[in-house]
């Protein structure tokens, strides 16, 4: 078998197919991983670069323009428009799905070599190494079990078939027999695989705490739990709840286990919506994940805001705006500001924090003709705060944080049929309760005298129930790219309309709205793929 690996200097580099993944072949700039990692502090760093290859700038740019987020902005000149990203065009030859593909499985490209370079390695390691190693190996297995979750969830039809299709099961390592080609698995053949790789993290001791921008048993945790959110089986919900027992309520660990790794129960003291998003480091009751963005983060240097500005955060030059129906939604939070001209008063941080407070909003914006609602009802996004070294259009990326989590246990709860009964601080028994603890830590009064702000009022059935998650996922994760696959989980059990974009936003375009049934709730495999290897299948309606 001829190893071949790219050098960690080029870690960076984005491919656009699992193809390219695993059939590689490049002089000149590969590698025997050997040659590369030489010690535990070399893999330590070719584990780290997996990180800037995660292609989470194209999943919330996807979503914001995919769904009902953005409204076209006051200095739109056709971005999103004429390639169709705002009009719900999605085909297999579009960006976001050769990019998230290709990322991914990149990642796991990498992440196979290196664990079998720290397998080689551990047959001659001193006992000190192997901890180490030990740890990495770890490591590398979240970060792919991740990889496979994340494409499970972007290109599986029906989460809930175990005999459906869904993606590649990457596990081995590239060769040079090209002619070895992989066909995709079932839905049953990947959740077990990824469940085998959470399972090989527990059995080698688990990942140390680091910090939120990098992988931990809380990360771990999180992917159980959204994962298992997706299969919506008795078995599942089962698993997930168990999972967030152990996020909040850690195992104790072996006091005569040097290795063993102690995880804080942080997460039920304070959900800190107001410091997250800013540039500086936070890792409080709410932080799980984040990818930290740098100015040398190779491909990513551009930021999360060049998808909808050129210059900073609400200072002009915004092709993109806030969509008119997802800042009603903000605008509700509130009743006492309902309609009101943007201020500081509000109560909720959600709308504080998600609408720049440069905005000028026209409260009768629907009597307004095309021109005059462009020109005047400008709503910048205001939830990056960018500046990260010197880069204003850049910023740190959250990918779990604990109110998912929460709100993940709601849909069990949901599913369940436990949907109203004591609602209280820190009482998750019902949906309701759920929804009131989040919107207690998102009110600037104190909620401690009562219900904060408002309640949606309606959770009599479980169709009732899941609207209300959605509604308070839509507003509580805006711009963090989750209401694309949000909707394909939960869009039909909550009756939803789907993606609706307030008239206004869509009069120029006619793509006013997507049902949740859509099959493009689910991305097609990408051309290249369908190209290069003869056993793919196309994922309907592409």
């Amino acid at each position: 078998m001829k190893k071949i690996f790219f050098s960690v200097a080029l870690a960076a580099t984005m491919l656009t197919a699992c193809s390219d993944a695993y059939e590689i072949e490049q002089p000149g700039i590969v590698t025997d991983e050997a040659a590369v990692f030489r010690t535990p502090a070399d893999i330590e760093k070719g584990i780290r670069t997996i990180y800037g290859l995660f292609p989470r700038e194209t999943e919330i740019s996807f979503t914001s323009f995919f769904t009902d987020e953005l409204g076209v902005g006051v200095d739109n000149s056709g971005q999103g428009v004429n390639d169709g990203s705002y009009t719900f065009l999605l085909q297999a030859g579009t960006g976001a799905p050769q990019a998230i593909w290709g990322g991914y499985y990149g990642s796991v490209n990498r992440l196979n070599r290196i664990e079998n370079r720290i397998l080689e390695m551990l047959e001659t390691a001193s006992n000190a190494d192997k901890r180490l190693l030990n740890k990495q190996l770890a490591h590398v297995y979240g970060l792919r079990a991740f990889c496979h979750y994340k494409l499970f969830a972007f290109f599986t039809p029906d989460y809930t078939d175990p005999n459906g299709l869904s993606v590649i099961k990457f596990d081995f390592l590239q060769t040079d027999d090209y002619n070895n080609f992989v066909g995709r698995s079932t839905v049953g053949e990947i959740v077990e695989f990824i469940e085998d790789d959470i399972e090989k993290v527990r059995d080698l001791g688990g990942i140390p705490d680091v910090g939120s921008g990098f992988a931990s048993m809380p990360f771990i945790e999180s992917i159980e739990i959204k994962l298992n959110a997706m299969l919506q089986s008795d078995q599942s919900y089962a698993k997930l709840e168990d999972a967030f027992n152990r996020l909040v309520n850690p195992p104790a660990i072996d006091p005569t286990d040097p290795d063993a790794i102690s995880i804080p129960a942080k997460y039920l003291d304070g959900m800190d919506y107001q410091t997250i998003f800013t540039s500086t480091p936070f890792d409080g009751g709410e932080a799980i994940f984040k990818l930290n963005r740098t100015s040398t983060d190779g491909g990513t240097t551009s930021g999360i805001g060049s998808a909808w500005h050129s210059a900073r955060f609400g200072e002009g030059a915004a092709y993109m705006e806030i969509g008119r129906s997802l800042y009603n939604e903000l605008d509700k939070l509130d009743p006492s500001q309902l309609g009101a001209t943007y201020n500081n008063n509000r109560k909720d941080a959600r709308y504080i924090f998600t609408v720049h407070r440069n905005s000028k909003v026209v409260p009768n914006y629907a009597s307004l003709n095309p021109e005059q609602y462009r020109d005047n009802d400008i709503l910048y996004i205001g939830k990056y705060p960018g500046d990260i070294q010197n880069r204003p259009l850049m910023a740190n990326l959250w990918e779990f944080r604990f109110t998912d989590m929460l709100l993940a246990l709601a849909e069990k709860r949901a599913h369940e049929g436990s949907l109203t009964g004591n609602v209280a601080i820190d009482d998750y028994s019902n949906v309701e309760s759920i929804i009131f603890n989040i919107r207690a830590s998102r009110n600037y009064e104190d909620a401690s005298a009562g219900i904060p702000i408002s309640m949606p009022t309606d959770f009599s059935s479980k169709q009732a129930a899941f609207a209300r998650i959605l509604e308070e996922r839509r507003v509580e994760f805006a711009f963090e790219g989750h209401r694309y696959l949000d909707m394909k989980r939960l869009g039909t059990r909550a009756g939803s309309p789907g993606f609706v974009r307030d008239p206004q936003d869509c009069i120029s375009t006619g793509a006013c709205s997507l049902d949740p049934t859509s099959h493009r709730l689910t991305m097609p495999i990408p051309r290249s793929e369908m190209i290069a290897n003869p056993r793919m299948v196309q994922n309907p309606g592409y």
